[in-house]
């Protein structure tokens, strides 16, 4: 019996779009197949293309495909190289963007020299515009109460027709039982160990956290009388959930897709949903995209190479603009403070043994301790050092 990991890209993107509940269940002949995850959209920056090999449940990850060739060449001759830079993630060597009425091809060679190619594939449309994005407090449909983050979108001339969302979500992360000092270990003797206050070296009490999209987030106007989205929902926030708690930002992109694009993401996402789906009898196990071997006809790749049109917006709120005096979230799961003895034998006091480890950060004083307790106060690393959970570093584009 092996256990192995099929994730909601049917080994695509494994990294991008999250994984089902893992199937366990006895595996035949497990293939190592190329995994490629590559988007040419109309924004004028350097194009990514990420490579990684399938891998099993028993594996840690996909490993990455490295020192590949990697390149998109046009129809009327145009070549954008790639170059490698961190493992399996190739970024063209100048900024690009695709145009309306050219065709694009994928290629890739690999280290081991064996070739691959994708399908010519052309921007649906021109361009694409987000006319609004917006925050609304509600209970849905589970009987949740808590943020909808909602679209409008509209195309007049009506070729659009074929959406794919996604978001990427940064909120301000503040550490509850952060301390401006630290506690240190100076020493260890026979009858007592010796320990320092210290100052903290950088900042540990207010952070920003980043979330990116995990499911496929798609959706027609086919069968509308218009090409509109209207109030349309890309993601729904439990109000317990800690990423709200204090100021929260999100990025949503719309896709444009062409009719092959998004029959291809409709498969995978009926795949993804549900096991009994992927491994009923009559499923064939792989699902094909646009990208072929060259030298092998029989030989299996995994991915999608995607020409699209691309729009962006961005939402600022903070909980109290919907929360206005109510109770805030628990923080990733709550906190606490204990006191950890320092007595005992010479290489079995708790507190030094957790300060050595690297498992917990100083609060404060215990100015009254209990029997069995120590004088000093710590916590757990999230709720006293924000940056377990997020970044110190303030980005670029936030706004208080």
């Amino acid at each position: 019996m092996i256990k192995l990991v099929f994730c909601s890209s049917f080994i695509l993107m494994v990294s991008v779009l999250g994984c089902v509940v893992p199937y366990e269940g006895t595996m035949g002949i497990y293939e190592d197949i190329l995994v490629v995850n590559a988007i040419i959209t109309n924004e004028n920056k350097r194009q990514e293309v990420t490579l990684t090999r399938s891998y099993s449940f028993d594996e840690d990850g996909p490993k990455a495909e490295i020192n590949a060739k990697v390149s998109v060449l046009t129809g009327d001759g145009e070549e954008y190289q790639f170059e490698e830079i961190k493992p399996g993630i190739y970024l063209s060597l100048i900024a690009f963007s695709a145009e309306m009425g050219k065709g694009y091809k994928l290629y890739i060679i690999t280290d081991s020299g064996k070739s691959y190619s994708s399908t010519s594939m052309k921007l649906p449309v021109s361009t694409t515009k987000i006319d609004d994005v917006y925050a609304k407090r509600i209970v849905n449909s589970d009987g949740e109460d808590g943020m909808a983050i909602y679209i409008n979108s509209f195309d007049p001339t009506g070729n659009s027709k074929y959406y794919r969302h996604e978001f990427i979500e940064t909120f301000k992360i503040i550490a509850p039982n952060w301390s401006p000092y630290d506690i240190v270990l100076l020493g260890e003797g026979e009858l007592q160990d010796y320990y320092s206050i210290i100052l903290r070296e950088q900042e540990e009490r207010v952070c920003y956290g980043k979330n990116t999209s995990k499911n496929i987030i798609l959706n027609s106007t086919i069968s509308l009388n218009e090409d509109r989205l209207k109030n349309y929902e890309v993601r729904f926030i439990n109000r317990n959930d800690y990423i709200i708690t204090y100021r929260y930002s999100v990025l949503v992109r719309q896709y444009v897709q062409t009719p092959e694009t998004f029959s291809y993401y409709e498969t995978l996402k009926g795949l993804s949903r549900s096991s009994d789906n992927i491994f009923s009898e009559d499923q064939p196990g792989f699902l094909a995209g646009n990208i072929f071997a060259l030298d092998d006809a029989k030989e299996n790749v995994a991915g999608f190479f995607e020409v699209s049109t691309v729009s962006e917006k961005r939402l600022f709120f903070n909980y109290e603009d919907f929360f206005a005096g109510e109770e805030l979230p628990p923080y990733d799961g709550g906190c606490f403070t204990f006191a950890p003895s320092a007595a005992g034998r010479m290489g079995e006091r708790e507190l030094t043994n957790l300060i050595k480890s690297g498992s917990v950060r100083y609060y404060g004083y215990n100015n009254n301790p209990a029997p069995n307790e120590g004088g000093v106060l710590l916590t757990t690393p999230k709720c006293g050092d924000c940056t377990v959970l997020g970044s110190n570093k303030v980005p670029d584009f936030w706004i208080e």
